[in-house]
């Protein structure tokens, strides 16, 4: 009798859960070891996969940003009938329940790497993805802005790209409160007295 087909490695599921390890114990704190006993591969194996733990690394951060942050950027769109604040809303709700979220590990795993960034250990490459990411989701906020605010309505002296890095840096503060334990329900109306700063749509 034949023995049964060995199932399909699932590269995506492992990434997944090599994810949530740099997520909850940072990238200098998550050892090849221990991906190793998390994933079921042994070391070569996880070499031989991954080509190192800095790969497996940006592998992780980039299937973060896909699989988790993504879908709440999504709703973002400059053509929608949505008011900005609404979209704005949605957005930012959806990564504070993702912050907060019992499923994965508290807090922002972008946020979280950052703060560790200044590590000799720290993978440059990672962190110039982190960077990049930062950028793409600036220039996204501010091109929703331009589509829905006239320049006039802009508060005195300030333009879409400053209150974009303003909800970004809000966000990334409520990433931190959620890592130490805040609820969402304590974190939304934090975001909401934000959105004040931001004019009406058009």
């Amino acid at each position: 009798m034949k023995a049964g087909r060995k199932r399909a490695f699932d590269k995506n599921e492992v990434i997944d859960k090599a994810m949530r390890l740099f997520w909850q114990n940072g990238y200098s704190g998550t050892s090849v070891a221990m991906l190793s006993a998390e994933l079921g591969l042994n070391t070569s194996s996880l070499y031989a996969t991954f080509g190192s733990k800095e790969q497996l690394f940006k592998d992780a951060l980039h299937h973060y940003i896909e699989q988790y942050v993504e879908p709440n950027y999504a709703q973002l769109q400059p053509t929608s009938t949505a008011s900005l604040k609404t979209q704005l809303q949605a957005c930012f709700h959806g990564l504070i329940t993702l912050f907060t979220n019992d499923e994965t590990p508290k807090g922002c795993l972008l946020v979280k790497s950052v703060n560790e960034s200044d590590s000799v250990a720290f993978p440059q490459e990672a962190l110039t993805f982190i960077r990049e990411s930062g950028i793409k989701n600036v220039t996204r906020l501010v091109t929703l802005m331009g589509a829905k605010i006239d320049n006039a309505d802009l508060p005195e002296g300030q333009t879409a790209q400053t209150l974009a890095k303003y909800l970004l840096s809000v966000s990334y503060g409520l990433a931190v409160q959620a890592k130490s334990g805040h609820p969402a329900s304590a974190l939304y109306p934090v975001f909401d007295y934000a959105l004040l700063s931001i004019p009406e749509s058009k």
